[in-house]
């Protein structure tokens, strides 16, 4: 039996090919959600759009603090792993879920494999980057995104259990994208996420990324996390937000809506490390709302700008930036991430090793 560990957006879509490629090959398999994202519509309808069954078991740990919510994960994990007893252990990305499952199965002696092991951030003041290194040094073998994250282990001396199979997103992105009608996507909008709490957590901070947003000065349509809504709406800002012209605000969307709205974009402005790698998959370049070092190879290419909208200088070079960019057609595009079968790597690699 092969156990996945879930429990937010990124992790479903990473477990969706995977999960098919174990289904096509014929191993048994089970999930289990953490609940860390229990919104109905950042949760369910991923599994619903990705054809992958409903977990079998929510431990609703979300909600409270770093430690309350790993906690809570750790205990749910646990017993369900001493009661199913499965062979392997799948975890994916960087979340508190990720190292809760991660320090459960080694302690149980449970085999791990690790879906996007490697990428770093070099700074331990962001939690994704603890928990990341924490699996990374946990689990028995490593899958990495791309070869940036290979060097990263291979200096970490966890080279010999790492393995270069490419980025399991971008074998979901080609599959959903595939599906969709290429003819009829207009590539004129921007597309903006924004759910960080380094971004939510001060009105300056929220005024400062509408006032972005204004001098934008042309579409731009924002599914808003709920976190987000709640902020603005406690900092006296939701009427703010909604009277500014060119701002559309929607609901949360599901991945093939996502994809569909990324096809459509020219430029993404986003505060989520996955969005932003996922820009290159649509071609689409990327304003990052962050000050972290993420996706290194994007970034020495231009592809990835940071911006700090509350400092003048980067806000301008935003501006210029935003105003350049267009949409990059599929032959042109980054091909850091693989060919799109990573899944089929990563059983080969399990195969190999003889984890199945």
């Amino acid at each position: 039996m092969i156990t996945h560990i879930v429990g937010n957006r990124p992790q479903f879509i990473k477990l969706a090919p995977l999960y098919h490629a174990f289904e096509r090959a014929g191993y048994a398999q089970n999930i289990i959600h953490s609940g860390q994202h229990y919104d109905e519509n950042m949760s369910a309808v991923f599994f619903e759009e990705l054809g992958i069954p409903a977990p079998y078991v929510n431990l609703q740990a979300g909600g409270g603090s770093h430690a309350q919510m790993t906690a809570k994960a750790m205990v749910g994990i646990e017993q369900e792993l001493l009661e199913k007893k499965p062979d392997l252990v799948v975890l994916y990305g960087d979340t508190n879920t990720t190292m809760a499952g991660a320090l459960v199965t080694s302690k149980l002696c449970i085999p791990t494999a690790h879906v996007e092991a490697g990428p770093r951030l070099h700074s331990k003041e962001n939690p994704e980057e603890c928990n990341r290194i924490v699996t990374d040094h946990l689990s028995d073998i490593l899958f990495c995104p791309d070869a940036l994250s290979m060097k990263n282990l291979q200096a970490e001396g966890l080279g010999g259990k790492a393995c270069m199979t490419g980025d399991i997103m971008y074998d979901t992105y080609l599959e959903i994208s595939a599906q969709a009608d290429q003819a009829a996507q207009a590539q004129e909008i921007i597309l903006m996420t924004w759910h960080r709490q380094e971004n939510t957590s001060s009105k300056e901070r929220m005024e400062s990324i509408l006032q972005l947003v204004e001098r934008l000065g042309e579409k731009i349509i924002c599914p808003l996390h709920p976190r987000t809504r709640k902020c603005l709406m406690e900092y006296g800002l939701w009427e703010r937000a909604q009277e500014i012209e060119n701002f559309e605000i929607i609901e949360p969307v599901g991945y093939v809506e996502m994809v569909a709205l990324m096809q459509r974009a020219r430029l993404i402005l986003t505060d989520s490390g996955g969005v932003s790698k996922e820009s290159s998959f649509a071609g689409a370049k990327c304003l990052f709302m962050m000050d972290a070092e993420v996706w290194e190879d994007l970034v020495q290419i231009d592809w990835i700008r940071k911006v700090d909208p509350q400092k003048e200088e980067s806000l301008q070079g935003a501006l210029a930036f935003a105003k350049e960019a267009k949409h990059i057609p599929q032959a042109q595009r980054p091909g850091f991430y693989g060919d799109g079968h990573a899944a089929d790597k990563m059983i080969q690699a399990l195969q190999e090793r003889q984890f199945l």
